[in-house]
C-alpha cells in the first residue's frame, strides 16, 4: 500500500487503519501550517482506493474503524464519500466508524440531508481545527471560518448525532493573549460540546507566513509560562465533565490527559506545578518544537 506524500492523523488514532482518499488540503492557507505546502490538492482515483482496501483485507482479519486521509477528507462531496464508504463496507462489513479530519467550512457545505445520510453510513468522530476562540486570531491566521460558524456548524453535528472533536492550538494569540485566549476557548468549547478536546501548542515552522512575522517582529510568541496559564484557564472554565481532554502531543511541554470531571483537579495540579517551577531560559535551550 502506497501513500502519496506524508500523511497525518490525530495522535489518538494511532492504531486506526489509514485509507488515503485525497491528497493535500482544500484550504492550505493557514498562517501556521506547512503540512501540505508540497502538495497540490487532488482526489485519489477510486480504483486505487479499492486496491488499497483489497490489500488491507489480506492483512486485517477485522477492522471496525477506518480513518480517511489526507488533510480534510470531509471536503469530498457526500456522494463521493458514500461511494468510498460503500467500498469500505464491501471489504470490511464489520466497520462501524469512518473518521477523518474536517474543517468548519466542510461541514457548512453539507446539507442537513447529507449529514444525516453520512451519519447513517457510519461517519463519526470528525476532528475539527477550531484552533482558537477569538475571531481576530482566526482572521490573522487565515483559518477561513468565524467563531459563529464554529458554533452553528457544531450545533448541526450535535443535532444529527455526529461526534466531533475540537483541536485547539495554544499560544496562537501570541504574547500577552494567553488568559484572553483561554477564556475565549473555554466559552467556545462549552457551546460546541465536543467529545474530545485536543491541545497542541503553536510551533513556528519555515515556509509559513507566521514564521515570516516572527522574523520581522510583527508577531511575538508567548512564553512557556503564559502558554501553560492559557491551558490552565481553559481547564478551569470548561464545564463539560464527560468530555475527554488529550494534551499529550509532542508539541506540548506538560503532558496531561483525562476527563474534565473526575480528572480535572489532577490535571490542574500538574499544570500549576509546571507554571510555578518552569525556568523559561533553560526551557528555551532544552525544548524545541521542530516537528509534527
Amino acid at each position: 500500500m502506497q501513500y502519496e506524500g506524508t500523511v497525518y492523523r490525530p495522535p489518538v488514532e494511532a492504531d486506526t487503519f489509514l485509507l488515503q482518499v485525497e491528497v493535500g488540503c482544500t484550504h492550505n492557507k493557514c498562517a501556521f501550517c506547512n503540512m501540505f505546502k508540497d502538495k497540490r490538492f487532488h482526489l485519489v482515483p477510486m480504483d486505487k482506493i479499492e486496491r488499497d482496501l483489497q490489500e488491507a483485507r489480506q492483512y486485517y482479519m477485522k477492522m471496525e474503524r477506518i480513518f480517511l486521509v489526507d488533510g480534510d477528507a470531509f471536503a469530498l462531496s457526500a456522494g463521493l464519500l458514500e461511494q468510498i464508504i460503500e467500498k469500505i463496507h464491501f471489504y470490511f462489513p464489520e466497520c462501524e466508524t469512518i473518521s477523518m479530519y474536517a474543517s468548519v467550512k466542510n461541514v457548512k457545505m453539507k446539507s442537513d440531508e447529507d449529514l444525516i445520510h453520512l451519519r447513517n453510513l457510519g461517519v463519526n468522530d470528525l476532528y475539527i481545527g477550531h484552533e482558537t476562540g477569538l475571531d481576530e486570531v482566526l482572521t490573522h491566521i487565515n483559518k477561513g471560518h468565524t467563531i459563529k460558524d464554529s458554533e452553528e456548524q457544531m450545533e448541526r453535528l450535535n443535532k444529527f448525532g455526529i461526534r466531533h472533536h475540537a483541536l485547539l492550538m495554544i499560544g496562537l494569540g501570541g504574547k500577552d493573549k494567553g488568559i484572553e485566549s483561554g477564556l475565549a476557548a473555554a466559552r467556545l468549547v462549552n457551546k460546541i460540546k465536543p467529545g474530545i478536546i485536543i491541545f497542541t501548542t503553536l510551533a513556528i515552522f519555515p515556509e509559513t507566513s507566521l514564521y515570516e512575522e516572527v522574523q520581522n517582529g510583527s508577531f511575538v510568541e508567548a512564553g512557556e509560562r503564559e502558554i501553560l496559564k492559557e491551558q490552565k484557564t481553559i481547564l478551569e472554565n470548561v464545564n463539560l465533565p464527560n468530555t475527554y481532554l488529550w494534551a499529550n502531543h509532542i508539541l506540548n511541554s506538560t503532558p496531561i490527559a483525562g476527563f474534565l470531571g473526575k480528572d480535572k483537579k489532577k490535571m490542574l495540579e500538574t499544570l500549576e506545578y509546571s507554571i510555578e517551577n518552569i525556568n523559561e531560559e533553560l526551557f528555551k535551550k532544552s525544548f524545541r518544537r521542530t516537528t509534527l
